[in-house]
């Protein structure tokens, strides 16, 4: 009988974990960092220092965004959660009144947040899940906005 080639994978190195990590993170901060430009929003990279007792100390990239005097950050949070592969929180500055979190599963990249009812109160009820995209951004990048400015 010749030897099992052995199908079983092994399991990913911290260094693999970190980098698969990071990955995902640069991609939805290009992403979210091209929308905001387009929606008129001046951005600006920040290095997060990180720390996991999986895969050690690093350097997670985040991102601040402004239009007039409003900034929010987007900003890593965890690389794993029970049932995901990252958590990301995106919220108005600087009192975090206003947050969105995004989770990486499923292979993609989920937004919760609890949008304003159509009188502008937000509802006391689940935040909706949607999926990281264009149109979501700019939903949510206005009614923070509207929501800091309505605060001063």
């Amino acid at each position: 009988m010749p030897p099992s080639n052995g199908s079983a994978e092994s399991p990913p190195t911290s260094e693999q974990l970190k980098e698969d990590w990071l990955s995902r993170l640069a991609e939805l901060v290009d992403s979210i960092d091209s929308w905001a430009r387009e929606f008129g929003w001046s951005t600006r990279r920040i290095d997060k220092k990180m720390s996991d007792t999986q895969v050690g100390t690093y350097h997670a990239p985040a991102l601040l965004l402004q239009q007039e005097t409003v900034r929010v950050f987007l900003e890593p949070v965890a690389r794993t959660t029970p049932g995901t592969e990252g958590v990301v929180d995106l919220y108005l500055m600087p009192a975090y009144d206003d947050i969105a979190s995004l989770y990486y599963c499923d292979d993609q990249w989920q937004l919760q947040y609890a949008f304003a009812a159509d009188d502008g109160i937000a509802k006391e009820r689940e935040p909706d899940v949607l999926p990281v995209e264009k149109e979501t951004l700019r939903r949510i990048l206005a009614e923070m906005k509207w929501h800091a400015e309505s605060i001063v």
